[in-house]
């Protein structure tokens, strides 16, 4: 038993219609639920009872046990000195406040019906290499609810993201073409080399960017020399070319180069930092501006037109420097600018939408449900349950594995109530 039961029992209003009472045989009307608190402190605050004969309004409190009190350290906190009811699954103490007055309880295993015993037991029946506790009841969920509570999850997803946009804008003084720079940056590169591609962006300023995207080479050349790549000796001309431009614009602009090496090993070549630093130089000469022509786009079309680069001439034939490969130019992927759309442009897009009182979540859903679902181990074993046929789905059930399946919190996500329910 866990104590998210109890409190689905009291939010959902599953005692209602019953006759109840306390553990000392008094008569207990619950009036009004309360709001429930997800913050430190009670339950439920502002409930209205009836206990015999007396009107109270305060503070509701639930637990497994009743000992749990003590365990919880709730003895001892002035936080809890407006509980007007302990509510409980097992009776095993007699719990006062700090002033010595005695707290009523209700035991609801007394009063619970047994379907939702039943059901709730069911739920949390676990067995061997179970993917999630629901796993044989999800394909059988009503679909639009099943949707509707994904998209709950992605504007989740959505919020907790806008978490690092803000840190970008305070760091660039709201500057929302810096912030930008920074978030593609760590899109392109990747997971492996994230945190690098994050700090080179940071390492130079937005004004610096854009005066070097007048020239490609020169952009690019900043770009590899402040990612640590140009600081070895090679017997190759463009790389003593790309050394040279960067010594220039080292002691021109007076920036300091990123501490975060970069890393290549088990990367695909087309995943090479070196190639993704070119191809984003190349985008910002092309587009000095994105971000504001990123606002303008609604459909995937329409970023596949944006994004349309490949890395320079040097790197059609080679991954790293001073290694020739097959002639080949280094276009930006579909595939990757629909990683972009979801790790960049849809978050950045939410968030500047809601700094600037402009509703777009309609817009950034329908994006969202025109790419590609991602393939990755969680992705994968909730394809054999369900239909995620885009990465609005896969994107919402990333939110859901990690924050609701694996840490059993099934009564407070939408499907294990509804099973629950049923």
């Amino acid at each position: 038993m866990q104590e998210d039961f109890i409190h689905y029992l009291w939010k959902f209003k599953k005692l209602s219609g019953i006759p109840l009472t306390t553990t000392d045989g008094v008569d207990l009307v619950i009036q009004s639920l309360g709001s429930h608190n997800f913050e430190s402190g009670p339950d439920f605050f502002n409930a209205r009872l009836k206990i015999g004969n007396q009107q109270w309004a305060g503070n509701v409190e639930m637990h497994v046990k009743a000992s749990d009190w003590f365990l919880h350290g709730h003895d001892d906190d002035p936080a809890y000195d407006n509980v007007i009811l302990h509510v409980v699954w097992q009776h095993d103490a007699e719990i006062s406040t700090r002033d010595g007055i005695k707290i009523p309880v209700l035991e609801v295993s007394r009063f619970v019906p047994e379907n939702l015993v039943m059901s709730y037991r069911k739920l949390f029946a676990h067995k061997n290499n179970q993917f999630i506790n629901c796993e044989q009841d999800l394909p059988q969920v009503n679909e639009f609810k099943l949707n509707l509570w994904l998209e709950k999850l992605f504007i989740n997803r959505l919020q907790q993201k806008s978490a690092r946009i803000k840190h970008y804008l305070k760091q660039s003084n709201n500057d929302w073409e810096a912030a930008f720079f920074q978030l593609l940056a760590r899109s392109f590169g990747t997971k492996t080399n994230a945190d690098a591609f994050e700090q080179l962006a940071q390492s130079i300023d937005q004004a610096t960017v854009r005066k070097l995207a007048r020239d490609s080479f020169q952009l690019e050349s900043a770009l590899l020399g402040q990612s640590g790549l140009l600081d070895e000796k090679k017997e190759d001309r463009y790389y003593e070319l790309c050394v040279k431009e960067y010594a220039f614009a080292k002691a021109k602009y007076q920036i300091q180069p990123s501490l975060t090496p970069m890393k290549f090993f088990r990367l695909r070549p087309a995943n090479f930092p070196t190639v993704r630093i070119s191809q984003l130089a190349m985008l910002y000469h092309r587009k000095p501006m994105l971000f504001a022509e990123v606002l303008l786009a609604v459909t995937k079309e329409d970023v596949y037109d944006l994004f349309e680069v490949k890395a320079s001439k040097y790197w059609d034939d080679h991954h790293v420097f001073d290694k020739k490969t097959n002639d080949q130019p280094k276009r930006l992927t579909k595939a990757f600018i629909d990683l972009i759309i979801i790790n960049c442009i849809v978050p950045i897009k939410f968030y500047y939408g809601q700094q600037m009182g402009k509703e777009n979540t309609e817009e950034l859903l329908a994006l969202m449900d025109s790419v590609k679902a991602e393939s990755n181990a969680v992705i994968n074993g909730f394809k054999k349950l369900i239909n995620v046929k885009s990465a609005l789905t896969s994107q919402s059930l990333l939110q859901l594995k990690p924050n609701y399946c694996d840490r059993n919190k099934c009564l407070q996500c939408d499907v294990g109530v509804s099973l629950v329910r049923n």
